[in-house]
């Protein structure tokens, strides 16, 4: 714990250092020459009286003085107050589709690795709005809630990857219902998701799911990843080698096709746009843009306690003590 808010400010500590030590050599000088002159006590006579304890006295505060002055700007951190942290932005959910299609390399080096790499994008573009990441295949789970920890939304993308869900499939409708119950309106803020996935569904009614998600004010702005032709799925072995491509009852080698028309229903019903990846990677800033003319609402974090910086006392402390010093004569006034 820091408690200090510039602590490389100390390095100044070197200057009432020195001066403690010219005051130390200037000490010893003035004895030798007092010596020089005669006897010190019969010497020290000629001087005014008390001369040499006001100035023990002003060399006393002004190194005080300069001490203190070195912890003014190091900025001591003393005390802390209660802040409510206030920001406007988005509540944006994005879906990831971890189905086994997403390893088919129609898109290189595979559509996973090509949906991860715009969704970070995209997360570096949203810092300051609420972001919560969902993965989906055959079961929709929330990955990361809507936090405005950007970092945390991406170390949970980069944990997410092909066979990050368990059951086989793709459930599109349930990872729109499973965004539409975690997004809340931050004070009239828009509510977004952000889907990424190659489209295939098996029977979860995502246009369905999309009319819902409408009437509950959601926007879905979807990206497609992969090819309408369609390219077959690599399977791979424990040792990550690829060991075939997957096949169905008969034996055939299963294509993977990109279902443009799925995606682009579900964007025209909520009022959001569709996009295919490519890539050239544009996707991230037509999106970000496309999210810049949406409202963005008063959004609350928790509340959190910020240290105070009082370098008000020991500047005042340094203040006073060089003013004194200064103020101290060197002789008595008659």
């Amino acid at each position: 714990m820091n408690y200090v808010a510039y602590p490389s400010m100390f390095a100044f500590f070197v200057v009432p250092a020195l001066l403690t030590v010219i005051i130390f050599w200037t000490y010893r000088w003035r004895r030798q020459g007092v010596g020089v002159m005669g006897q010190e006590a019969t010497v020290r006579r000629l001087f005014p009286a008390g001369l040499s304890r006001r100035r023990h006295w002003s060399a006393f505060l002004q190194i005080v003085g300069l001490l203190s002055a070195t912890i003014a700007l190091a900025g001591p951190l003393i005390g802390a107050r209660l802040v409510e942290f206030k920001q406007k932005g988005l509540d944006v959910f994005i879906a990831v589709d971890c189905s086994l299609s997403m390893q088919a390399e129609d898109l290189k080096p595979n559509r996973m690795a090509n949906a991860k790499l715009i969704l970070g994008q995209l997360i570096d573009r949203l810092a300051g709005d609420r972001l919560g990441i969902i993965a989906f295949a055959g079961q929709a789970y929330v990955e990361c809630p809507l936090t405005i920890d950007n970092t945390a939304a991406q170390e949970a993308l980069d944990a997410i990857d092909v066979g990050a869900v368990p059951i086989p499939g793709t459930v599109i409708g349930d990872a729109i219902r499973t965004a539409a119950k975690g997004l809340k309106a931050g004070e009239g803020g828009a509510r977004v998701l952000i889907l990424l996935t190659d489209g295939e569904d098996h029977k979860s009614d995502p246009i369905g799911a999309a009319k819902e998600a409408a009437k509950l004010g959601m926007k879905i702005f979807t990206i497609g990843v992969g090819s309408p032709q369609g390219d077959p799925i690599p399977i791979f072995d424990e040792q990550g080698h690829r060991s075939g491509y997957k096949r169905d009852k008969n034996g055939q080698v299963v294509l993977s096709r990109m279902d443009e028309t799925t995606l682009s229903r579900i964007a025209q019903e909520t009022g959001g746009q569709y996009y295919r990846a490519n890539l050239s990677g544009d996707e991230a800033d037509q999106i970000g843009k496309a999210l810049d003319n949406l409202k963005r609402g008063d959004q609350k974090s928790r509340l959190f306690n910020r240290l105070e910086n009082r370098y008000q006392w020991p500047l005042g402390i340094a203040l006073f003590c060089l003013l004194i010093s200064l103020a101290i004569p060197e002789g008595k006034r008659e």
